[in-house]
């Protein structure tokens, strides 16, 4: 239920009053948290308004991170890597004048974020949530529109008027039908393939068992009207870097075969069973190592921004409530485990799963690869140019 709200940002340079703006809670398992996460909406009850361009932007309590920084870490690889990503920041949230703590600021996933990152938004926007394992129910494309509680699976976001699932069914059906042989050839009429197994390198260095590989979860599916492509696009990526609920080893497990072993995962299985794929895979996570999450200005950066958010966390009321978590549990939560789900501390976490991750890498040579292809659209008796 969304609550008629004033919303006020306030940065020490940009002092803003927006009225009438939805706020309610937000988020899945979530909801029955101490520290609570919340949705602002800026055009619930005053259609098309926004603020600096975006509708929506979440606030998560990141509860289950004593160190609540993890998933503002994942979205800044991300976005090193120049892939989409929402943008994020960290916040102190204020309720009728109540400190409510610290959370992270995270940009919705819409026509918006569409926009901003794919230049078009009127393409099918899907949100896929438990048990969206992209395996292959029939070409029905009804048949994708089956519900996992008060939800479907794979949720439309965009296009919702016209309710037509061609795309993803068309879509899932060649990543679980087209023989191996055949997959590069047809799977890259309708994927964008190299994009995806980069963010795949990227979730498992980042020991991201909540989205799609391991936990079939927390991801969109954009259908790029620009490309004719569907691009994946991860989201909800708190339970990162060590945190873990299954007694799993998520900084030593084989690059290679990630995913849960008892289900269905195509889109990560079927791909590392094509060579050339592997090779790319590979590749990728080489170069995020090399690039971003072994370099010393990552880690500094990590240092820093435990730094800054120190003082806000020891007052933070509702930090403690849900794991007895302390101003000792942040402090040391980036070098060292608190215990139960965080057997393991922010940077150590990095630094194992780091040299694991080289140490399984197949010593291959991957083809060159060429994405982004464009043209100039010359007219007639004029020069083209490929980019």
């Amino acid at each position: 239920q969304e609550f008629h709200a004033t919303f006020v940002y306030d940065n020490n340079h940009i002092h803003d009053t927006i009225y009438n703006i939805g706020f309610r809670l937000r988020g899945n398992t979530s909801r029955y948290a101490q520290k609570k996460s919340f949705k602002v909406s800026f055009n619930s009850f005053i259609q098309g308004q926004k603020y600096f361009g975006v509708e929506k932007m979440n606030l998560n309590g990141e509860h289950n991170d004593p160190s609540v920084v993890r998933a503002g870490l994942y979205w800044e690889i991300l976005r090193e890597a120049h892939l989409a990503g929402p943008r994020a920041n960290h916040v102190r949230v204020y309720i009728n004048g109540n400190f409510y703590g610290v959370y992270t600021n995270v940009e919705h996933i819409d026509e918006e974020f569409a926009k901003t990152y794919f230049g078009n938004n009127d393409g099918n926007l899907y949100k896929c949530l438990w048990p969206a394992d992209l395996g292959y129910r029939g070409s029905n494309p009804d048949d994708y529109k089956f519900m996992a509680g008060d939800r479907r699976t794979y949720e439309l976001k965009i296009n919702e008027e016209a309710d037509d699932y061609s795309d993803l069914a068309n879509f899932i059906s060649v990543l679980n039908n087209t023989p191996l042989v055949d997959l590069p050839c047809e799977l890259e009429k309708v994927f964008n393939v190299q994009d995806y197994l980069k963010i795949a390198a990227i979730d498992i260095l980042t020991g991201n068992w909540d989205g799609y590989i391991y936990n079939k979860n927390n991801f969109y599916l954009y259908h790029n009207t620009a490309t004719g492509l569907f691009e994946y696009i991860p989201y909800d990526t708190d339970n990162t870097f060590g945190i873990d609920w299954f007694g799993i080893d998520w900084a030593s497990r084989n690059i290679y075969n990630w995913s849960n072993p008892d289900e269905n995962r195509p889109l990560y299985t079927r791909l590392m069973q094509v060579p050339e794929y592997r090779d790319a895979f590979t590749y990728y996570t080489r170069q995020i190592i090399g690039q971003i999450t072994s370099l010393a200005e990552f880690q500094n950066n990590i240092t820093a921004l435990k730094s800054q958010l120190e003082a806000y966390v020891a007052i933070d009321p509702y930090y403690p409530l849900d794991y007895g978590y302390t101003i000792n549990s942040f402090n040391t939560s980036f070098t060292s485990g608190t215990g139960a789900h965080v057997p393991i501390g922010l940077l150590p976490f990095i630094n194992s799963r780091n040299a694991s991750a080289l140490s399984q890498a197949e010593n291959t040579q991957a083809l060159p690869i060429v994405k982004y292809i464009g043209h100039n659209s010359p007219l007639a008796f004029q020069n083209i140019t490929i980019k």
